[in-house]
């Protein structure tokens, strides 16, 4: 029987988010879909609530096509835990519906980085907003806004 290998993570809990993820999300807040690439790796593989979403690609589409049914939405980091591979963090999700309407949902998200190339391999959407915005807005006909993800 082979042995199992264990790997032990230090996450320290920080004020702002690492670098190469403010890098990135410099194209997540002008909506630069495609110049979010190079920072992913080829095997890239999002995690999207109930969704898996294999390459860059597939989960550019996805994520672009839930990107467009929002009128205005921001990510209000609260807490970040980092570490080289791994960032844990959550924070509040808040939209601004079409009728001035504000609705906020907390997020819990975990990115892993290839150490080899520091491109990221894995995100996994731990609480999706996605689903929580959904069943707020399906709470009566005259109050509903479909969404399609």
């Amino acid at each position: 029987m082979a042995a199992e290998a264990t790997l032990t993570l230090t996450l320290k809990k920080s004020a702002e988010l690492p670098q190469f993820r403010k890098d990135l999300f410099v194209y997540v807040d002008e909506v630069d879909f495609k110049g979010l690439k190079p920072f992913f790796s080829d095997n890239f593989c999002l995690y999207f609530a109930h969704y898996v979403l294999e390459g860059i690609d597939q989960a550019v589409g996805f994520v672009g096509a839930f990107d467009k049914q929002l009128p205005k939405y921001e990510h209000i980091m609260k807490t970040i835990f980092g570490g080289d591979i791994v960032t844990i963090f959550y924070g509040v999700f808040k939209v601004w519906l079409e009728d001035g309407t504000v609705v906020e949902t907390p997020f819990y998200d975990k990115i892993e980085v290839d150490p080899s190339t520091g491109k990221i391999t894995t995100m996994y959407l731990l609480k999706c907003p996605a689903n929580e915005m959904r069943s707020r807005w399906y709470k009566g006909e005259e109050n509903s806004k479909k969404i399609t993800i």
